[in-house]
């Protein structure tokens, strides 16, 4: 991950234009798991602008655990891109846009590793809504399905285009706590 520039604590902010983006994947790690789903989201100014979903077909399968979680299967994949045409489009898709990720370091470190396999260039700027979300709101734990019940959001959890939009939203809610403090 080292190209890519995450914020640090002190620079966190929260941009007006950036995209969302989160994976489903085989497993914890890109030494041994694959990436079975891409999901992105274009917010600018707190709306929506654009969307990008795309199932990955695996090499080796989806195990059950995992479609156990995620809800996607083979058969789902079946027809779906390879990795290197889907992160391709990807990467097109992001272009050189502030990324938001929750849990940032999990997503951007398959997303570097095959990067770094198919010789692509991945270093845009990345900011963690776990990060804001630790320094704006109030909960329990700071997972995103913690976050969703807090935030009252529903909409189901696991696939990647779900998971943006409720990343989307716990952004935009520390936004709007953000400009209350400034306005005090």
């Amino acid at each position: 991950m080292d190209n890519v520039k995450e914020k640090t604590k002190e620079e966190l902010i929260i941009p007006d234009r950036y995209v969302v983006f989160d994976l489903e994947t085989t497993g914890f790690s890109p030494e041994y798991a694959e990436i079975i789903e891409i999901g992105a989201l274009r917010m600018e100014n707190g709306s929506e602008k654009d969307r990008f979903q795309s199932y990955v077909k695996p090499l080796r399968g989806i195990p059950p655990r995992i479609t156990a979680i995620t809800g996607i299967t083979n058969k789902d994949t079946e027809n779906a891109p390879y990795i290197d045409e889907a992160i391709c489009d990807f990467l097109s898709f992001i272009d050189d846009d502030i990324l938001v990720a929750h849990n940032a370091a999990f997503d951007c470190r398959f997303v570097c590793a095959v990067c770094s396999y198919l010789g692509f260039r991945f270093g845009n700027e990345v900011v963690d809504s776990l990060r804001l979300a630790r320094k704006y709101i109030k909960a329990e734990n700071y997972k995103l399905e913690t976050l969703k019940r807090s935030l009252d959001i529903r909409l189901p959890s696991h696939n990647a285009a779900d998971d943006c939009t409720v990343a989307a939203m716990v952004v935009e809610h520390c936004r709007k706590i953000n400009l209350k403090l400034k306005n005090k």
